[in-house]
């Protein structure tokens, strides 16, 4: 039987428990039995093909919104150049139904509510996760419960509220110890409330790795960038490569790229310092709003992680992040602030040599612009305004010469 276990002092709870952290403050991860002995099989979803290693019982299609079968791309001539990496790929989750890569782990959630026998899931998030949870549970016919932070998008919250989902705008002082006062209220409610490092969610995100793995052909990447806030998609992509090596498909682990936003760095800060310890950030504020998390609940973990595998880790300023998201956009690919930061990250990483020639990188696009409307104020908008009378005049300027 599946049971939790933290994930530095490896104290086990049951799988059913609705703290999503150890007493200590550990995180906790899902044990799936006889992982070793886990192979996939034939099915026409990825949590239908890797059953074997997911902790559910209670998996059918009518939890799905097609999540998942995201396209991991070759980045394209003018990404390569940017950043100087040759095998550049892409794992496109803006095409999951809620445009992020959040809706694998609100699929897993939802098969944990089925599996507990619960009608209410809810969630902490500065957007794109309550997005996908209320779309998933709409979906499923499990009402969901959203709590955010006042600078949470108000396109986020409008797709909350549309599909249904209850919001409750909390202002604090800091996002993190909201986070940490609504945690606090589930036993008190018997409530699961659900947060971006939760051993559930994660369970979700390991699917991503199982993906690739596919794509890939059986090799991993030698890399793999991810913007890191709460630290569940980081440690959820690990897990899935660290359980197809346990079970004999692969015979190395990619080395994970911690990114994040230099005015609200704390575990990168804490890995270019040599610490053990999270580096807390307050009243931080970013354009990349959906990699907030200042003081992460659980990042000692991921800090641990980085030191034991050789993990990268870089911070990106916010007028690189600016720039990676217009030259994402001029690449064909249109994301939130928050995903364009690993395109900085890798390129920065590559000029001082700590990303090896010729390795596979991959990127996680980890959400769609459309996320976050208003941070486009930031960026320049070139729009030229004609009328009838002067649209010819306009379109020989445009194309440089007069027809023909």
């Amino acid at each position: 039987m599946s049971k939790l276990v933290s994930t530095i002092t490896g104290r086990e709870f049951p799988f059913g428990r609705l703290e999503e952290f150890a007493d200590n403050g550990e995180a906790l991860e899902v044990a799936v039995p006889n992982i070793r002995g886990a192979r996939p099989r034939a099915g026409a979803s990825v949590w239908e093909r890797f059953a074997e290693f997911l902790p559910f019982k209670a998996m059918n299609a009518s939890a799905s919104l097609g999540e998942g079968n995201t396209p991991l791309m070759d980045a394209g001539a003018s990404l390569k150049a940017f950043t100087g990496i040759e095998r550049l790929l892409l794992k496109n989750e803006t095409q999951n139904p809620t445009w992020s890569f959040k809706d694998r782990g609100s699929l897993a959630c939802i098969f944990m509510a089925r599996e507990m026998g619960e009608t209410l899931t809810a969630t902490i998030s500065t957007g794109n996760m309550g997005h996908s949870i209320a779309a998933y549970g709409a979906r499923a016919g499990i009402r969901a419960l959203v709590f955010v932070p006042e600078f949470a998008p108000r396109e986020k919250l409008m797709a909350m509220t549309m599909h249904g989902a209850t919001v409750i705008k909390v202002h604090a002082p800091d996002y993190a110890l909201m986070k940490k006062t609504v945690l606090g209220l589930a036993g008190e409610f018997r409530l699961r409330i659900v947060s971006g490092n939760g051993p559930i969610r994660t369970e979700g995100y390991k699917l991503t790795a199982f993906e690739m793995h596919e794509q890939m052909r059986g090799e991993p990447p030698g890399y793999i960038a991810v913007p890191t806030s709460a630290c569940g998609h980081i440690r959820g992509l690990f897990k899935g490569y660290r359980e197809l090596l346990a079970a004999g498909l692969i015979t190395r682990l990619p080395r994970m790229i911690v990114v994040q936003a230099a005015n609200n760095s704390p575990i990168v800060t804490a890995i270019k310092r040599g610490l053990k310890q999270v580096v807390p950030f307050t009243n931080v504020h970013t354009v990349a709003e959906a990699i907030t998390t200042g003081n992460p609940m659980g990042g000692d973990e991921i800090i641990a992680k980085a030191s034991q595998h050789g993990w990268l880790a870089e911070d990106v300023t916010e007028d690189e992040i600016l720039e990676a998201q217009r030259v994402f956009a001029q690449a064909g690919y249109f994301v939130e602030p928050a995903t364009a930061t690993s395109l900085q990250a890798v390129r920065k990483l590559r000029a001082a040599g700590r990303i090896a020639p010729g390795e596979p990188v991959v990127l996680m696009l980890t959400g769609a612009g459309l996320k976050d409307l208003d941070a486009l104020k930031f960026q320049p908008c070139s729009i030229v305004e004609s009328s009838l009378d002067a649209v010819r005049r306009d379109l020989e300027t445009a194309l440089g010469s007069r027809p023909g």
